[in-house]
């Protein structure tokens, strides 16, 4: 992976493109699954389109994971030249007013470079980031490396609100990122209409942002071109019925996703079993 890392993107770009038919014409990587989810989440589309979409998604999975390894060997430059970052005022804002800034976002797109934002705004100083523990020891040394090039304090999941508390109760403002669109394990609280499909959701991030005088804000992600992306802070409003909902803010969370997806569903997950349906895993 290191060698890899320090080859140029270009280069590492061809080995993706070398791997994007192993991957899904031979291996058939969760093929299944990622069809059954496109057509349970655009009814509305032909098969012809269907493919075309998994297809593209199968693309962008294998640049998505040559992007993360880069991770390890790429320059500040070319970062702020690959990664656009708007409306860093949110933010700064909400910080200004003394209160801690919680961000949400989705499986779009490489979301490992998506930290570059840390370094985008003024305020708050401090950073970090929600982060399971993986059994590999090598390869959880390897992502916490990637993870760490941005200065951004690390947290071990079960760790997340006693470290939240202990630094709010310190006075000190912190934007932490949450990736929030996973498949609840445990403690469902509520559940709702997501790409045309009843999806239940854990409110971890709005239930401690509650405790820890955090402000939800949304990250939108669009990829530009091949290994350029343009994210946006967005202000979560939450619209209709959601204000009605015991978690607004959560449900606020899953439209903006779902705008994001439909702009450009090739750059979303779809390989993860978000639905849990029989005989797909």
């Amino acid at each position: 992976m290191r060698f890899l890392a320090g080859m140029p993107l270009g280069v590492l770009y061809l080995l993706s493109d070398l791997a994007f038919p192993i991957v899904y014409y031979i291996i058939g990587y969760r093929q299944r699954l990622v069809r059954e989810n496109l057509r349970c989440s655009f009814p509305e589309k032909s098969e012809k389109e269907i493919l075309r979409i998994e297809k593209a998604f199968y693309h962008n999975l294998c640049d998505v994971f040559i992007e993360a390894f880069k991770c390890l060997n790429i320059s500040d430059e070319e970062m702020r030249r690959r990664v656009e970052v708007l409306n860093c005022e949110l933010p700064e804002r909400i910080a200004s007013e003394g209160r801690n800034v919680f961000m949400l976002l989705g499986h779009c797109g490489c979301w490992e470079w998506f930290q570059e934002v840390s370094v985008r705004y003024k305020n708050p100083k401090k950073g970090a980031e929600i982060y399971k523990q993986i059994e590999n020891r090598y390869f959880a040394s390897l992502m916490h490396e990637i993870r760490s090039r941005w200065n951004t304090e690390q947290i071990e999941m079960a760790q997340t609100v006693r470290t939240m508390l202990k630094w709010n109760a310190e006075g000190k403002t912190f934007l932490c990122g949450f990736i929030h669109d996973q498949r609840p394990s445990t403690k469902v609280k509520d559940g709702l209409m997501f790409l045309n499909q009843q999806t239940w959701y854990t409110p971890g991030a709005e239930e401690i942002a509650r405790k820890a005088n955090a402000e939800l804000v949304y990250l939108d992600v669009e990829r530009t071109s091949r290994g350029h992306y343009r994210l946006t802070f967005t202000e979560m409003k939450p619209e209709g019925d959601e204000a009605h909902r015991p978690y607004p803010l959560s449900a606020c969370f899953w439209r903006l996703l779902e705008k994001t997806v439909r702009r450009q569903p090739e750059i979303w997950l779809w390989s993860h079993n978000r639905w849990y349906k029989q005989g797909f895993s």
